[in-house]
């Protein structure tokens, strides 16, 4: 069948400033948590689909190769995430058709290149990657 990738952001943000930050982008995220995007996922819904594109199949996330458009565009979005008052975290995660997540990995965008993750994200793998400011 096809790959779908799909995801979330936590509740309590900031609406104008997520329709801000995601305005001119191919990617959106619902409002929700780790238990609604696995259920959507084991459901193959839509609910939280983070792209509009009909599958997911030829997306440069998890594919290994960081020169890539798609994640640059990616990366950006979850840079400037960062900015949006009270954001906390972002999920994703990609899936192929009728599969489910069976693992679940946390980050924190501070310790990751993010590039280098998003392209290699594995499959059937909810990803939390951690937004808020770490102090030191």
């Amino acid at each position: 069948m096809c790959y779908f990738l799909y995801g979330a952001v936590n509740d309590g943000i900031n609406a104008d400033d997520y329709k801000k930050t995601i305005k001119n982008t191919g990617f959106h995220f619902s409002f929700g948590n780790i238990t609604s995007v696995n259920e959507c996922v084991a459901s193959c819904g839509n609910n939280y689909r983070i792209t509009h594109n009909h599958c997911d199949c030829d997306t440069a996330i998890g594919q290994k190769h960081t020169n890539k458009k798609e994640l640059e565009e990616l990366k950006d979005l979850l840079l400037n995430l960062q900015s949006v008052r009270g954001i906390k975290h972002v999920l994703i995660s990609k899936n192929w058709w009728e599969e489910t997540n069976n693992k679940q990995e946390t980050v924190h965008i501070q310790d990751i290149d993010v590039l280098h993750f998003l392209a290699n994200i594995e499959d059937n793998c909810l990803y939390k990657i951690e937004l808020y400011k770490k102090y030191y």
